[in-house]
Order: structure tokens, then sequence, then C-alpha cells
């Protein structure tokens, strides 16, 4: 089924802001790590409980930065999948939005529990393997999932098209190499601490601004 795309509808310029905002939620979160510059040379990982105390506030306004692109881009995903074709794909994007938002709380919740953390550094703590493990679901089974399964329904409903498709492929690769990175280190015997290697998270912020704005130019008609 194509549809002819019409001018953004209210319902639709606000998930594709959300969309939009993830590009400076990100850069927020790259501008935060300055808090932990003159702490540590490499990351959050080499954190003492006191330094951490130090940060006081500043170490919970970083897990909820790092959570809020994610967080941006599931609602306005579930928002614009409600404008898109009824499929059991893009029913599902709401459900996997609500899983995202769950998952960050509790990202943040162990965070939290990390200003108690009774190890020599935060990244030996069992606390900091769990936000790790947290922190790559909310993507591998949430806003992952979700991303590409909108973009396939753009595809398909010929809405945002190009942009869709050029989006969808950077993006499949994007996941694939982050599980090549990431799965043998927490199906090994490795220490996650040192696991900082990977695709750099700001790159979804280009990912989904490209396709918020590309919706925002072209609209999404009502399926009905």
């Amino acid at each position: 089924m194509v549809l002819t795309p019409t001018r953004p509808s209210t319902r639709l310029t606000r998930p594709a802001w959300l969309l939009v905002a993830t590009l400076p939620a990100y850069i927020a979160v790259v501008l935060s790590a300055t808090l932990l510059r003159p702490r540590v040379e490499l990351g959050s990982a080499e954190l003492t409980p006191d330094q951490i105390g130090e940060l006081g506030p500043g170490w919970v306004a970083i897990a909820l930065l790092w959570v809020l692109p994610p967080v941006l881009a599931a609602v306005g995903l579930a928002g614009i999948a409600r404008r898109l074709p009824r499929t059991r794909l893009t029913r599902a994007v709401p459900y996997l939005g609500g899983l995202v938002t769950v998952l960050a709380v509790a990202h943040v919740a162990v965070h939290l529990l990390g200003i108690g953390a009774g190890t020599l550094t935060w990244g030996e703590s069992p606390l900091f393997t769990t936000g790790f493990v947290l922190s790559l679901l909310i993507g591998w089974v949430g806003v992952h999932p979700a991303s590409l399964l909108v973009l396939g329904t753009l595809v398909r409903a010929g809405i945002a098209r190009r942009t869709a498709i050029v989006v969808g492929v950077i993006y499949v690769l994007y996941w694939a190499v982050e599980l090549l990175i990431y799965l043998p280190v927490l199906l090994g015997p490795g220490d996650l601490a040192g696991a900082d290697a990977g695709l750099p998270p700001f790159l979804l912020g280009f990912f989904w601004a490209a396709v918020g704005g590309a919706l925002l130019r072209t609209g999404v008609p009502s399926a009905e």
C-alpha cells in the first residue's frame, strides 16, 4: 500500500521533532562527559566511590542524559508508527518503546545505587555490569528493532522512502558491528570495564534526526 505524502499533521510533527531532538540530546551526553575528565583518563569504570560521591547530582544527571536520546527516539517512533498503515509490525513499536522506558529507568536506578558502591572502582562493582547490560538491551531489544520496523514500513508505504532506505541500511550495519563487538565480551570471561571500544552511540542521533527531518518535510498521511 503506497500513500501519497501530505503536509505534516500535528500528530506527526511532535514525534518527528522528538527524533530530531535525539541529536542535541547526544551532544549533551558528550558534553556531560567533561565532568569525568578531571577525575579519570578513560571512562566512568575508573571512578572510585569517593569520586562518585563528589560528582553527586552530576552522576545521576549523566545517567539520565545517557538514556534520554533512546527514550526520545522510542517515544517518537511509537508516535510515527501509530500514523503508519496498521500491521503487526507497527503495532509492536509502542510496546518496544515501553520496554525502552522501563530499561532506561532501571539503568538510572542502578547508577543511583552506584553512589554507595563498596568496591575500589565503579568498574569492579556488579552494578557496573548490570548497568552495562541494561544499556545494551535498551538498543538490542528496544529502540533498534523499533527503528528498523518503522523504517521498513516507511519504505513499503513510500513515505520519505529514500531517507528510510539509506538510514535503514546504515542502521543495520551499525547494529551488526555493535553485536560483533559486544557479544564476545558478554559471553566471554573478559572484563566489561574495558569494553569501551564500540561505535559511538551519538551516530544514532544522526540516523534518527535524518528520519525526523525527512518526515517533517514530507508528512505521513492518514491510513484510514
